[in-house]
């Protein structure tokens, strides 16, 4: 009998980022992907990563790190994961270029082992092996993975999309597809970012034009914002800058970074004297400029959404001024977006966005090339990854329609578990730890922990009451009325001598034997919260503070 293989999503089935998947075979691990999820109201967290207990526990049997390619969400939780799991990474080449230097602020050394389109790895030690299949996405050197396993092939997807014309010429390799949907695909793992969007993606070659026609005519500044890493994108937007007798003034850290990268490493081609530095910025003309920036889902440190605030050094949006999203909006930034988009209005700057031109193609497929991934790998079992669950239920229903009978569609979340055995492909009813690592940055990225999240979310949201009460140290009685103050606590201004009274009473109905401070501390606590409760029907957070005098 062949050894059985597990297949667990540790993060990216139930959201759009924070990827992440195991895959099991003879107590061996291999690591697919680890990324972040950015979220859209941070409270202080600038990034989300999964939570990776499960395999810290198991680190003596994990083999390997497997990269798909570059973006954030697809490594950059790669540290926090090294630092406890020394393994071998193997990835594209620009996926490990920008890798590199997330390790180096984190202050770890790890084993990158570059791979090149069709080659095929082996970690020591692993029953599985893994060959690295050319797709094209928003982002150059993505692979597919067509994992070999003691139970068949299981092809994981990435992100993909098909594009016949892919500025670089490096198209999604089709005819190996086919050739493995031949030989026979246990088990598909497909992108669902598009699942329910019809038709196919647009191809990238159709944003040039769409670049050049919306900066044609532009009396000032244009600002182009797209993801710092789409390095195909940033060449249209050179290319585009060019044809109006505009240099391309890169802002940001990332972008800056990402862009001196691209052209060491030749993946981006800019003619002498076209780059701008930060310090020759400001003394550009506006008609000669083309600021690029990342912020397009509404970051707020981001060098878009500064500029919206008025916040970025030595560069203003002025009116007259046109500015690019070159990107999709990420399903729940929308809020974040439009705050950013109002910002920039409000400064008299023209605003456009996809649903004005083909100003962005998506890097991801939409249901026609999900359809035709189906129809070329002939999945036995099919399993939807990357996305939230409508997208994974959409993305199901897609390979319904090609085929795939209900029994062997498999619709999964973080934590849940998929088993191929000779018996054949159950969900099985058992989940592994899995959930969310809320991030601060530090010289890198360091864990919040939970409790203090929730805490910072209620009092953004109900806000906090603030009670001071000075007690006679020998009687233990209040000698004042206790000061009551709230801070975004709804419902209290005007009333605080209200919630004072209703304090003290509690106070001084205490029994003699029971007025130590920490007893007197919560039941002026529950007196505040009943106030509320019978007020508002609201619940803030609350302290008190007892001082003997």
């Amino acid at each position: 009998m062949a050894s059985p293989v597990r297949i667990t999503p540790l993060g990216g089935l139930g959201e759009i980022g924070m990827n992440c998947l195991a895959v099991e075979c003879d107590g061996r691990i291999t690591v697919v992907d680890c990324g972040l999820l950015f979220p859209a109201e941070p409270f202080g967290v600038e990034a989300v990563a999964p939570d990776l207990s499960w395999l810290l526990a198991r680190r003596d049997r994990v083999d390997a790190v497997l990269l798909t390619h570059g973006h954030e969400d697809h490594i950059g939780a790669l540290p926090l994961l090294l630092r406890d799991v020394p393994v071998p990474v193997h990835g594209p080449r620009l996926a490990l270029a920008l890798l590199r230097p997330r390790l180096e602020e984190a202050g770890i050394r790890a084993d990158l082992r570059e791979v090149r389109d069709g080659e095929v790895v082996r970690p020591a030690g692993s029953p599985v092996t893994a060959e690295f299949v050319p797709v094209a996405h928003s982002i150059p050197d993505a692979c597919a993975l067509a994992l070999s396993t003691p139970q068949g092939t299981v092809y994981h997807s990435g992100d993909f999309k098909i594009d016949d014309a892919p500025l670089d010429g490096r198209r999604t390799d089709l005819a190996r597809i086919e050739a493995l949907g031949r030989q026979g695909v246990r088990l598909l793992l497909s992108d669902s970012t598009n699942a329910d969007r019809p038709g196919s993606s647009l191809s990238e070659a159709e944003v040039g034009p769409a670049l050049r026609g919306a900066m044609d005519g532009a009396p000032g500044r244009v600002w182009v914002a797209c993801f710092s890493s789409h390095l195909h994108r940033v060449q249209q937007v050179a290319d585009a800058a060019r044809a109006f007798g505009r240099r391309l003034l890169p802002v940001g850290r990332s972008m800056e970074e990402n862009v001196r990268l691209g052209l060491e490493l030749g993946y981006l081609r800019l003619p002498p004297g076209q780059l701008a530095s930060a310090e020759e910025g400001p003394d550009l003309r506006p008609r000669e400029t083309c600021v690029l920036v990342t912020g397009t889902q509404g970051e707020p440190r981001s060098a878009l959404g500064r500029a919206a605030r008025g916040e970025l050094t030595g560069l203003a949006v002025r009116p007259g001024d046109r500015v690019l999203l070159s990107s999709r909006f990420i399903p729940g930034n929308e809020v974040a977006i439009g705050r950013t988009v109002d910002g920039l209005v409000a400064r008299g700057a023209e605003v456009l966005w996809e649903d004005y031109r083909a100003l962005h193609a998506s890097g991801h497929a939409q249901e026609e090339e999900q359809r035709r991934l189906v129809r070329l790998c002939r999945p036995e079992h099919f399993l939807p990854i990357h996305g939230e669950l409508r997208h994974l239920a959409r993305h199901a229903a897609h390979a319904g329609a090609e085929g795939v009978s209900v029994d062997r569609r498999h619709v999964l979340v973080d934590g849940e578990v998929l088993e191929l055995s000779d018996a054949g492909v159950v969900r099985l009813g058992e989940r592994v730890p899995s959930g969310r690592i809320h991030l601060a940055r530090d010289g890198g990225f360091s864990p919040i922990d939970g409790d203090v999240v929730r805490e910072r979310r209620g009092l953004a949201e109900l806000g906090i009451v603030l009670v001071a009460v000075a007690v006679d140290r020998t009687t233990r009685e209040p000698v004042r009325p206790p000061e009551v103050k709230g801070r975004g606590a709804a419902g209290l201004s005007g009333r605080e001598a209200e919630v004072a009274g209703e304090v003290s009473r509690a106070l001084l109905a205490l029994p003699p034997g029971a007025r130590d401070a920490a007893t007197q501390e919560r039941e002026a606590g529950l007196a505040v919260r009943r106030w509320f409760r019978r007020a508002s029907g609201r619940r803030p957070a609350v302290q008190v503070v007892v001082l003997d005098v």
